[in-house]
């Protein structure tokens, strides 16, 4: 990440929070791009296959929800996961307008294979903080976007 140019009067810029989340989220699209440069995968793809693979059957709608993404971003994202057939789309029982998203086989052995290397991503954007550090930043965030209660593990 490059270096603010210390020359310049920031104001109140780095005392406020979307300023400096807008940097962090720069950092961690900056991270996963590094991490993941040998893969065809964006950072939205990775959490869309991780949302699909721990909900078989999610749907459009409820994916859009859990990333607070809208419906056409994620249609477009989709596309090339669905092309290449890596996700399968599934009409929902009881309710044919209705799809859901399951990996293929195909998918869930590509994405086994990448998905360890979150771990290191994680790792290089949280580098230079105490285990401590991270844990509470982490822990502020989940509370800041209400997902303190939602399930999810480190599996």
């Amino acid at each position: 990440m490059p270096t603010p140019p210390k020359h310049l009067d920031y104001g109140v810029l780095n005392q406020l929070g979307g300023h400096l989340f807008r940097h962090a989220f720069l950092r961690g699209q900056q991270v996963f791009a590094e991490v993941f440069s040998k893969e065809t995968i964006t950072p939205l793809q990775f959490m869309t296959l991780e949302l699909v693979s721990q909900n078989p059957g999610v749907t459009h709608s409820d994916i859009c929800d859990a990333m607070a993404s809208a419906p056409s971003v994620l249609t477009t994202m989709l596309k090339p996961l669905v092309r290449d057939g890596l996700l399968l789309r599934e009409r929902i029982a009881g309710d044919g307008r209705r799809i859901g998203y399951r990996l293929s086989a195909e998918g869930e052995a590509w994405f086994r294979k990448i998905r360890p290397q979150i771990d290191a991503a994680e790792d290089k954007l949280f580098e230079g903080l105490a285990p401590a550090q991270r844990e509470a930043l982490l822990a502020s965030l989940r509370h800041l976007t209400g997902r303190e209660t939602q399930g999810g593990g480190n599996d």
